[in-house]
């Protein structure tokens, strides 16, 4: 009875070993599988949490499983004992078996020291499934913050995550080159190349070949070869093939020089290019135009056209053909040759401007540039038809007085822009003009004659303004802008441009920079040879919200400025206190400009903190190549740029501003 009472609870012990051995192994497996990978900037999905808390549940019915079995052990080890013990108790003494008692007194320590061991076990064993539990609790709860804080990350990782992975199963994908990328993708990258470049990958292979044929790429199409990313075709009857059967409904689109403008190539573009909303006719270089009797097609669907004018070619007779297929045009730019000739006799009207506004009654801006013949009476024929317009632009119009602006702005009550830069516009008839009636945000006063008291009455009636440039004007004096400051006709003002005002003092323009400078995105100031470095580091830390700024005096020689500018201490000025700046342009020519060896630390600052910086524009000397080599370096090219070949102005910040591109 002994015998086999022992060996069961041997056997029962082993049995509860095993088990409590492989529930351990099992647990340091679970434990293995959430451990993170290296980086931990990895994103925790919600299915590793519920991983996590799947296997604390597991964890839970482990325990109680083991706790269970431990009781069932316990229960029948202490049912053996009691047989044990009533095999103890005998009717009589019998010396013979006086030796077999003690032995069984002795297995029955035994049995209860295995017992007390067995018992300390499992609760050894059930403390260290609990810590584990805790342990693995803590680790969902880490994993939980790390999840939130993972979601504020930046949104470059997770757009390379996408390409990276799968959209199916979410593994990676192998890249062996180029080619292996997703068809989508690739087209996605050559779209950002110029026709010319999409040309020459054409020639790499053949499936470039038939990728760059896809229309996706060919939505825009610029045939003037005078300009810059324009194609030169030499075939326009195989042109007209593709016209057809590449481009079709995808091209939105194009550009035509005086080659293309003929009937068989208007009743192509009018059948086959439905979508076509972007149309370019430069006359400019025509000595005679062909015969349109034939015309009767025309695209229809016309939301911005433009028409560069002739000297010599009255276009009336083209015109009459396609005025009734205008009718959806919103955009409408009519460009000069800025040709002007002292007898009045020699400037041709070209096309006819009263007649344009009958068949265009949605237009919203027009734009005039530089058409000499331009004068009031064509502003009140267009006024008189285009009562929606928003936007007017009558720039380098050297014969417009101005005289029609009552009749404009009575009649087109939705007009928030007037561009007036270098016409003929005089003080009279800006007086004129009930200003307080309109809702003017953007004013462009350019290089005009009007003088102080015109400006003051105008300016002080339009206190809606946004956008205001008085550059090259005279007649705004510091009367005139202390006048609008004390008034607050200037708490909207975001864009300024007062380069070359010489009746204005640099007091009063520090006075409103110290009020207002927080709430401009630009502001041009140049010309004034008595402003040094003091002034703009005094004036930009005013300027925290800056994007475009234009400063100096180029010519410095011709204008005998005195002192030499520091450079230095203006550049660090934008780096401490400019953080949104995109462009910047210093005029001082290398003469004026003063700098040392020191002065790179200083281009370091505003590489490294106006990371929004698009360009630099510099006079070409020494200071232009130290900073130009210091952006290079830093894989930042095209950034620096001299001003012989550029020039930065605010006409960005104008609310119409990619509706008056052209060319």
């Amino acid at each position: 009875m002994a015998d086999f009472s022992g060996l069961a609870l041997n056997s029962m012990i082993q049995m509860h070993n095993q088990d409590l051995n492989s529930n351990t192994k099992a647990l340091k497996t679970r434990r293995k599988s959430l451990d993170l990978p290296d980086g931990a900037n990895l994103k925790v999905s919600s299915k590793l949490l519920k991983i996590l808390k799947d296997n604390q549940d597991e964890l839970n019915n482990n325990i109680t499983e083991n706790t269970n079995d431990y009781n069932q052990n316990q229960f029948t080890a202490n049912f053996q004992l009691e047989e044990h013990s009533s095999s103890f108790i005998m009717p009589s003494y019998n010396p013979q078996s006086t030796s077999s008692a003690v032995n069984l007194i002795e297995e029955n320590k035994q049995f209860s020291n295995d017992t007390l061991l067995l018992n300390n076990y499992n609760n050894n064993n059930n403390k260290n499934n609990l810590s584990q539990i805790n342990t693995e609790s803590n680790l969902v709860k880490s994993l939980a913050d790390e999840q939130q804080q993972i979601k504020k990350t930046q949104t470059m990782a997770s757009a390379l995550n996408k390409l990276t992975r799968n959209s199916q199963n979410k593994s990676f994908i192998k890249i062996k080159d180029i080619n292996s990328l997703p068809e989508k993708l690739l087209l996605n990258i050559f779209s950002y190349l110029n026709h010319h470049e999409i040309i020459k990958c054409s020639l790499v292979c053949k499936f470039w070949r038939n990728l760059c044929q896809n229309p996706k790429l060919w939505r825009s199409l610029k045939l003037r070869p005078d300009f810059k990313d324009s194609i030169h075709v030499r075939n326009i009857d195989h042109f007209m093939y593709l016209l057809s059967h590449r481009f079709n409904t995808h091209l939105e689109y194009i550009e035509l020089p005086i080659e293309f403008i003929t009937s068989s190539f208007f009743h192509e573009l009018a059948n086959k290019c439905t979508n076509l909303k972007y149309l370019t006719l430069d006359f400019s270089a025509a000595m005679q135009l062909q015969d349109f009797n034939d015309l009767n097609a025309f695209p229809c669907n016309l939301k911005m056209m433009t028409i560069c004018l002739s000297e010599v070619i009255f276009l009336e007779g083209f015109m009459r053909r396609i005025y009734s297929f205008l009718s959806s045009l919103e955009i409408l730019h009519l460009i000069g040759t800025l040709e002007t000739s002292n007898d009045p006799d020699e400037t041709y009207e070209t096309i006819n401007i009263g007649k344009i506004k009958s068949y265009t009654p949605n237009l919203k801006v027009i734009n005039l540039y530089g058409i000499t013949f331009i004068d009031d009476n064509h502003i009140e024929s267009i006024a008189s038809g285009c009562i929606h317009l928003e936007c007017m632009a009558f720039n380098f119009c050297s014969r417009y007085k101005g005289y029609s602006l009552k009749t404009l702005l009575d009649r087109c009550k939705k007009l928030k822009s007037l561009l007036l830069q270098n016409t003929a516009i005089e003080s009279d008839a800006i007086k004129q003009v009930d200003w307080s009636q309109t809702i003017l945000e953007e004013l462009d006063l350019n290089s005009t004659d009007l003088d102080e008291q015109a400006l003051q009455l105008m300016l002080n009636e339009s206190p809606n303004l946004k956008y205001l440039s008085v550059a090259h004007c005279d007649g705004f004096t510091d009367q005139v802008f202390l006048y609008l400051i004390r008034n607050k006709k200037v708490t909207n003002l975001e864009a300024l441009d007062i380069s070359n005002t010489v009746n204005l003092s640099s007091e009063e323009v520090f006075d409103f920079l110290k009020n207002y400078g927080h709430q401009l995105k630009g502001f041009m100031y140049t010309g004034n040879v008595k402003i040094t470095e003091q002034f703009w580091i005094s004036s930009i830390k005013h300027m925290k919200n800056i994007k475009i700024v234009v400063m100096g005096t180029p010519l410095g020689w011709f204008k005998k400025i005195a002192t030499r500018i520091h450079v230095d201490q203006i550049i660090e000025s934008f780096a401490v206190n400019c953080p949104n700046l995109e462009r910047l342009e210093i005029q001082w020519d290398p003469e004026t400009i003063r700098f040392n060896d020191n002065s790179r630390k200083f281009i370091d600052h505003i590489r490294l903190k106006c990371s929004r910086l698009k360009s630099l524009v510099l006079s070409d000397g020494e200071y232009y190549e130290m900073v130009k080599s210091n952006f290079e370096r830093a894989e930042r090219h095209k950034i620096v740029r001299t001003t012989t070949s550029y020039h930065t102005s605010i006409v960005s910040l104008l609310k119409y501003y990619h509706q008056l591109l052209f060319n």
